[in-house]
């Protein structure tokens, strides 16, 4: 007796070492398994982004977290994100977008600063009224979304009446308090003064590289012509732009549910003739 529990002593020792160790290899598990998502995010991803016509005298959204139905205009900029070939691209952090525009502007006549245009004695200010989203694509309804929009009033304020400018942003999105990340870059389009009715929205999906997660939003708005930041809003202006809950589509799949009926045991072709006999009395007394 006294050997064979001697003989299961270097068993016992092993499993109290591996129980020992199991915290430590679930932690390193999980380190691992951040660190990849963490490598996606700082390498490749890919999203698609199309700007949404604004029409006046339109009907306004209001934000949601919830799911909304889309407009008109929403649904044919869906519908255009559909038929965009995705293209994976390196994430651009906010501070590298900023050093390669003012490169470009040291290389480049054609890219000025806001001082010299202040020198030139043109005076005007620019800011960004409000910005909001809305949640549109949740395919496995898990609370986090694969689609949004982003919407935002620009507004330029000088002496001058019916003053225009044509100015670009750029968007970003901050994975849980993470570096602001460029996703999307718009299209030149004018501001008039401080009108209203000339918001400017940008829905996008995106497709890979997004960890689910909440996602903070933040704004920089360009001139034509100019390298510097005119106006910014984000998640600390504003609520609206705050903890999106989002994911790309890759973490985002469609699962057909089915369910199988089994019918087992010796007592399954008695029960089906007993169930069929029932209901031939309840046609025929029924």
């Amino acid at each position: 007796m006294k050997s064979i529990i001697e003989a299961k002593q270097p068993k016992v020792k092993y499993l109290n070492g591996v129980l020992t160790k199991l915290p430590l290899l679930i932690a390193l598990g999980v380190s691992l398994s951040a660190s990849a998502d963490e490598a996606v995010i700082g390498t490749m991803a890919s999203a698609s982004s199309v700007a949404i016509e604004q029409r006046s005298g339109a009907a306004p959204q209001y934000f949601s977290r919830s799911t909304q139905e889309m407009n008109a205009q929403q649904l044919k900029g869906a519908q255009a994100l559909k038929q965009m070939a995705v293209m994976p691209i390196e994430r651009l952090t906010r501070d590298q977008v900023v050093a390669q525009r003012q490169q470009k502007s040291d290389k480049s006549t054609a890219l000025r600063s806001s001082a010299e245009r202040l020198a030139a004695g043109v005076y005007y200010e620019f800011a960004i009224y409000e910005a909001s989203s809305r949640l549109f694509e949740d395919v496995d309804y898990d609370g986090f979304y694969r689609t949004f929009s982003v919407t935002f009033d620009a507004d330029l304020h000088t002496s001058y009446f019916n003053q225009a400018v044509d100015v670009y942003a750029d968007l970003y999105l901050s994975r849980n308090g993470g570096p602001w990340e460029l996703f999307h870059t718009t299209d030149t389009f004018t501001i008039v003064d401080d009108a209203s009715d000339d918001d400017f929205e940008v829905l996008t999906t995106l497709h890979s590289g997004y960890p689910t997660d909440h996602y903070d939003v933040l704004i920089d708005l360009y001139e034509v012509g100019y390298s510097d930041i005119v106006a910014t809003i984000s998640s600390d202006d504003v609520d609206d732009l705050y903890a999106l809950p989002l994911e790309s589509a890759d973490r985002d799949p469609y699962e057909e549910v089915t369910t199988e009926v089994i019918v087992g045991g010796s007592l399954s072709t008695l029960g089906l003739f007993f169930l069929s006999g029932l209901a031939g009395l309840r046609r025929r007394f029924g």
